[in-house]
């Protein structure tokens, strides 16, 4: 039996099988979740990729990826084309459009699920975004990824295939580096390169060091053993230190929300329910506060107002961040708002759980939305 028939039963779908629409996008969903999305080791053509998989659970990437699972679509009697998909730089990858080019499958992205080209098709949810389409009078189709307050177009789909050397890694327009590691969950992305991981949603962005002597922790996140794959490369001297982000997307006017920023009463008014400020003591270009509840100390924060947003730095026992910066970017429509905070407590080795990532999350984005929600009300 070849490799890839052996993929095929290996990802469930049955000898046999009617080569109906739902197969195909199932078996689409079984090959991007189970076959790491990772630069192979000098292997070409669709057997090999599939056949190390099989072997060792090694991943794939950018034009092999496409081909093992064309290979894949074809062996089980799916009628599947090849297209181009141009990126703003000029950067192009292939896709795959199926059946009547009503259906979008980018084997080379971390796109979880198909993509229904059919106007009006619903946005795809996934761990970094929503992803839609977006025709135009006299072009192809365009995805558009909306995400962490921000909208951009990924690629715009062209009829006829990409040339095989033309194709790129998990994001278009770059290439995935030797030892860099994804993984697409329902609600995240996970990275990993040069020492650094990285965990994505459609809010946030946390990048944390994370060492590649820990084997089990790397097959812990990425579900196969490291040994599968090439050795990744340590960080450099100075790893960056953890740091956590939060977008949100306001109406209102960048000028606006910088006025709120400045001012401490309005920061005063967002404070958690419980919470009052105390010793306030305004300085030249920010201010400085105590943060109580029920008479005992919460933090102490110290405010400097930036040309694009405002910066804290914060001490005491429910400081969680050492530092909390906001930056304002203009945007059609409204702002971009970016809170970016660094740790305060050491990472584990093995970084933080979902849970504590989760709070941490939900502790900025409660202070972005509540910063909109005071600028909606004028």
């Amino acid at each position: 039996m070849s490799a890839v028939r052996e993929a095929l039963e290996a990802l469930g779908h049955s000898a046999g099988a009617l080569p109906e629409p739902r197969r195909l996008a199932d078996l689409f969903v079984r090959f991007q979740a189970q076959v790491p999305l990772r630069r192979a080791r000098g292997r070409s053509g669709a057997d090999e990729t599939l056949a190390a998989w099989l072997e060792d659970g090694s991943g794939c990437c950018g034009a092999p990826r496409v081909e093992a699972f064309e290979a894949l679509a074809r062996a089980a009697g799916f009628a599947v084309e090849g297209a181009s998909a141009l990126g703003s730089g000029g950067e192009r990858h292939r896709v795959l459009l199926a059946p009547g080019r009503r259906l979008l499958l980018d084997p080379a992205f971390p796109l979880p699920a198909p993509l229904s080209l059919d106007p009006p098709a619903e946005a795809e949810s996934t761990g970094y975004g929503a992803l839609s389409m977006r025709t135009r009078s006299g072009a192809g189709p365009e995805v558009v990824l909306e995400t962490r307050g921000d909208e951009r177009v990924l690629y715009e789909i062209e009829p006829g295939g990409a040339p095989a050397e033309a194709d790129r890694g998990a994001e278009p327009g770059r290439e995935i580096e030797p030892g860099e590691l994804f993984r697409l969950l329902d609600d995240r992305l996970l990275r990993w390169r040069c020492g650094v991981l990285e965990v994505s949603d459609v809010w946030s962005r946390l990048r944390i060091p994370f060492s590649a002597s820990d084997t089990g922790g790397f097959e812990a996140l990425f579900g196969f053993p490291l040994a599968a794959v090439e050795p990744p490369r340590e960080a450099k001297p100075h790893a960056p230190a953890p740091t956590l982000a939060v977008y949100h997307a306001s109406t209102a006017g960048a000028p606006c929300l910088h006025a709120l920023l400045a001012d401490p009463a309005v920061h005063a008014a967002l404070l958690p329910e419980g919470w009052t400020a105390e010793s306030l003591e305004l300085r030249e270009g920010g201010f400085e506060r105590t943060l109580v509840e029920d008479g005992r100390l919460v933090r102490r924060e110290r405010a400097k107002v930036l040309p694009d947003g405002l910066t804290v730095e914060a001490e005491g026992p429910l400081a969680l961040f050492r530092t909390r910066t906001w930056r304002l970017q203009p945007r059609p429509g409204g702002t971009r708002l970016r809170l970016l905070a660094s740790l305060r407590d050491p990472v584990p080795p093995r970084g933080l759980s979902e849970g504590t990532r989760r709070r941490l999350v939900f502790e900025l984005a409660s202070e972005l939305l509540a910063l909109a929600a005071r600028a909606a009300e004028g």
